[in-house]
């Protein structure tokens, strides 16, 4: 019995070792792709990308035990040939797909997924844009390197294995629960976590060199896992002709190029403020709860857009919505693709362009969670700041870290930062299960929340203006979703999805004032880099709000649904059910592909991507 747990401990090691060399190779391979002086990040990817690795084998060891439960039941013996023969089986297919892999990054600069495997389907496409001599290499290649690593493998791990005897009904009563639970903590690998995200591509994320990023990417995992995700990537929405479509979306994002300027210096620092779950019914301005002084108070020195609609639903698409200024399909989110996410515009790096330094994000969370990190750092984001970087003592029961010191330290990084800087800061504590350091201020626990996290901002603009960094700053808060809030808004409703955003802070120009002109949550983007002089034209699906001629509306979406809000109208269509939900105010037949048109040109584009 004690052999075959040897020999599962060393399979593991086995297989770790396996998915290393084969980085290592990978890295060589495809080196044209590596910037200069990325030596450092590279050597960084083999450590980042054991997470990734640990995940896989994990499923391996997870087979591994359940390949022994036959033979230990029926034969009272563990089967050491059947691992043997597991392993030199895997290794083969294994080393096959990672060279393909390898070579075909070379091509794409991506790793093979699962729509890539659409290719199968025509070999002869494959084969005719291969070189003359690639298929005998790869031949050669896989050839020498599984005999290698199969002698490897029984070298270091058959070697020392001898033959398991036979176990009498004592040991099988022993051995089987200890082989089950052996096989249980293989979901710990797998899951890569014992917090609340679960493990995905995002972890590999840990550098603003890509293909350093790439390297961390375990291909394998890469490919079960955007398989799992195949049908809803390969969805195309489509309701009409794609040149009516084109027509319809282009005419609702006109406008003039003209627009009223409120900023009073030509490149403020800039600090976005995504506030978790501050939906438009707890703004008292906008007809809601009175239960945010600290933010009503800063309503006084500055810009409500009180029309504001959210994206989607969630915190990750929300992510997506503020720093790419572009939406999310209602069947999934491009932050959970970090090759397709790769290829978008994003607000940072257009601010890095133009000069800005410093740019930081901070969440008090944990940032893997739903592929945050793939997307923070593709975004041009220089320094990032996570749950990891704070005291144990300083977070809740479950999500991370309160709101007060996370504002805390926002303030101390604006002291330190280099002008004009730019810091993304995504607040908390009014997630769910709102947990906040506070004495009791409100019965219902999300309002409690609410209250806190303005409390927090409260004391951190008093921090800021006593500081000196009021003066040169724009100030921008926008919420990352809506949610139904104490009236129970569902998500056909347009109140669910309105959220405020506020422009405060002393480079405004313009202060005490409303904007009730109807926007989308993605239009901050391009509304902002307007404000800035910065060319925005890379960010197709947002608007300018403030453009004299740029169309009143907002599109959202949620699983599987899209809605549309113009003025005194909305309407939401249920993609399932292939009809209208929800109709409100006067309709007309243009009014009823809008929302169509826009969502068939947003899928187009995300397969393309």
């Amino acid at each position: 019995m004690q052999q075959f747990y040897k020999q599962f401990f060393k399979t593991a090691l086995y297989w770790l070792m396996f998915f290393a060399i084969h980085r290592l190779i990978f890295i060589v391979f495809n080196l044209k792709y590596a910037p200069d002086g990325s030596f450092l990040n590279l050597l960084a990817s083999f450590p980042v990308g054991v997470r990734l690795d640990a995940s896989f084998i994990g499923y391996l060891m997870l087979l591994t035990v359940v390949i022994q439960l036959l033979p230990l039941l029926i034969l009272q013996r563990y089967c050491m040939a059947c691992t043997k023969w597991f392993v030199y089986i895997f290794t083969v297919l294994f080393t096959g797909i990672l060279l393909s892999d390898t070579n075909l990054f070379s091509y794409w600069a991506r790793h093979i997924d699962g729509a890539a495997l659409e290719f199968v389907k025509t070999p002869g496409i494959i084969m005719n844009s291969v070189r003359w001599y690639e298929p005998a290499a790869f031949v050669i290649a896989l050839t020498g390197l599984s005999f290698t690593f199969i002698k490897i493998y029984q070298k270091f791990v058959l070697k020392s294995i001898t033959r398991s005897s036979k176990i009498n009904l004592v040991g099988l009563i022993i051995q089987v629960p200890l082989l089950l639970f052996v096989g249980a903590t293989m979901i710990l690998p797998i899951r890569g976590s014992l917090g609340v995200a679960p493990i995905n591509t995002g972890v590999a994320y840990f550098s603003s060199n890509l293909f350093a990023n790439n390297a961390a990417i375990n291909p394998l995992w890469n490919l079960a896992y955007s398989m799992k995700r195949l049908d809803a990537t390969q969805k195309v929405y489509r309701f009409m002709e794609d040149e009516k479509a084109e027509a319809i979306f282009n005419d609702l994002m006109t406008e003039s190029g003209e627009y009223e300027k409120l900023l009073k210096t030509d490149q403020p620092n800039v600090v976005i403020i995504l506030l978790e779950s501050f939906g438009g019914h707890i703004i008292e301005s906008m007809g809601g709860e009175s239960v945010t002084p600290n933010l009503h108070m800063l309503e006084k020195e500055g810009i409500l857009f009180s029309q504001i609609y959210a994206a989607a639903t969630r915190s990750d698409k929300g992510l997506v919505a503020t720093l790419a200024g572009y939406p999310v399909l209602p069947s999934y989110s491009i932050i959970q693709y970090p090759e397709k996410s790769q290829s978008l515009s994003f607000l940072p790096q257009k601010l890095k362009e133009a000069g800005y330094k410093d740019l930081m994000f901070e969440y008090g969370g944990d940032i893997e969670f739903k592929n945050m990190n793939s997307l923070v750092q593709l975004s041009g984001i220089d320094h990032v700041i996570t749950i990891d970087d704070f005291p144990e003592e300083y977070q809740g029961e479950k999500w991370g870290v309160h709101d007060e010191y996370t504002f805390q330290r926002l303030a101390e990084e604006m002291k330190s930062a280099q002008e004009p800087y730019f810091h993304f800061f995504f607040t908390l504590s009014s997630h769910e299960p709102f947990d906040v350091p506070m004495e009791r201020m409100n019965d219902n626990d999300y309002l409690n929340s609410i209250m806190y996290t303005d409390k927090c901002l409260g004391e951190f603009f008093k921090t800021v203006k006593k500081e000196g960094l009021w003066d040169n700053t724009l100030f921008v808060m926008i919420a990352d979703h809506g949610t139904g809030g104490l009236k129970n808004y569902t998500y056909e409703m347009q109140e669910f999805h309105n959220v405020p955003m506020l422009w405060t802070g002393g480079a405004l120009a313009k202060q005490d004032t409303i904007i009730d002109k109807i926007g989308s949550q993605i239009d901050m983007v391009k509304t902002l880099l307007c404000q800035l002089d910065i060319d925005s034209k890379d960010f197709r699906f947002s608007k300018n709000i403030l453009d004299k001629e740029s169309k009143p509306f907002a599109f959202f979406d949620y699983p599987d649904a899209m809605g549309f809000v113009e003025p005194g109208k909305s309407q939401v269509f249920d993609n399932t059910i292939g009809r209208f939900i929800h109709m409100s105010g006067d309709q007309t037949a243009l009014d009823s592909l809008e929302a169509k048109a826009f969502l068939q040109v947003l899928s187009i584009d995300h397969k393309r991507r």
